[in-house]
């Protein structure tokens, strides 16, 4: 791919990062005294154009998805580097397929949990699921294969489901090895992911490897020998990483708690501090990645905040950083 590419690209994503919700916005958003002032805010946004007069929760979702299905046109348009940028539009894909194949299984549907984005669509996963495997590419095709004969052997839909949550991060470290950048983010995500996994498996007596995923720095038996105290076996183990201090201070409140939401906040906020270096980088596809994460965080930001707010849920300390 030419320089002029990689270019454009770039100065593409620094406009389009200008129409990012800050800080502030979500501030204002959370202060808010109603759902609907919050929605106020969110209305002086891009997703304004998507929600009516007075929108509920069914509303504010289509909206969200409406704004990414527009970012992830936009991308496709000018990305340098397709393959990459596709990578981060397989969640949907998986999630999919985790729909339809529990509705073939249980023959009960839940075509309403279906998301309209993807690599695939879910339309032709589900002409790939009645038969027509040529519908979609051949490595999403070997995966239904497999799931099919997961259930065959197991009649467990749960075992397809983390067999699918494998292959989706399998899938994803193949493609991100070409790039050192985010190799090494996928690698942060999957140890922080597997240790949290490891901490709620032991606490419900889950055989750990049914959930292990792959691409991490951990081997598995890294999580199998535990034997009683999870939370200080890890924060010994990991006291000279990066993330130690994620891992401690999350472990620590969980010890208090019993609740990992702490964990799960400060490794949104960690993992956005390293994404955010992508800035730094110009002639490559880090920026446009980088984007591509900051804009599926901020809708993850919007839909945690309004759906708290209109349950009347207290979310302030769970809200994490935003990419600016």
């Amino acid at each position: 791919m030419s320089e002029s590419s990689y270019a454009y690209a770039f100065g593409r994503v620094r406009a389009l990062e200008t129409g990012l919700i800050d800080s502030t916005q979500i501030k204002r958003m959370i202060d808010a005294r109603t759902a609907q002032d919050a929605l106020k805010t969110l209305s002086e946004t891009s997703y304004g154009s998507y929600l009516p007069d007075a929108p509920d929760i069914p509303d504010i979702e289509k909206a969200l998805i409406e704004e990414l299905k527009k970012t992830y046109e936009i991308v496709r348009n000018i990305s340098p580097q397709r393959e990459i940028t596709d990578l981060f539009e397989l969640q949907y894909d998986i999630h999919n397929l985790k729909i339809l194949l529990k509705s073939e299984i249980t023959s009960v549907s839940f075509d309403e949990l279906l998301i309209p984005l993807g690599r695939e669509g879910p339309e032709s996963l589900a002409e790939a699921l009645e038969g027509d495997l040529k519908a979609v590419s051949p490595s999403i095709g070997q995966i239904i294969e497999k799931a099919r004969i997961i259930y065959e052997d197991t009649k467990d839909v749960q075992k397809v489901q983390f067999f699918l949550d494998r292959e989706h991060t399998r899938l994803m470290y193949q493609g991100f090895l070409k790039i050192p950048f985010l190799t090494q983010f996928f690698i942060l995500k999957i140890d922080l992911e597997n240790i949290r996994n490891a901490v709620r498996a032991h606490r419900v007596g889950l055989p750990f490897e049914d959930i292990f995923l792959p691409g991490g720095s951990y081997p598995v038996a890294f999580f199998t020998e535990i034997k009683d105290q999870p939370a200080e076996y890890f924060m010994e183990k990991t006291r000279n990483r990066d993330y130690a201090e994620v891992v401690t201070e999350g472990l620590t409140q969980y010890q208090k708690t019993g609740s990992l939401s702490l964990y799960e906040k400060n490794t949104d906020d960690f993992l956005m501090n390293y994404m955010k270096k992508a800035k730094f980088y110009s002639l490559s596809i880090e920026p446009v990645a980088g984007y591509l994460f900051a804009k599926e965080r901020e809708v993850r930001i919007i839909r945690q905040v309004l759906i708290g707010k209109m349950k009347h849920i207290d979310v302030t300390q769970r809200v994490s950083e935003v990419y600016e």
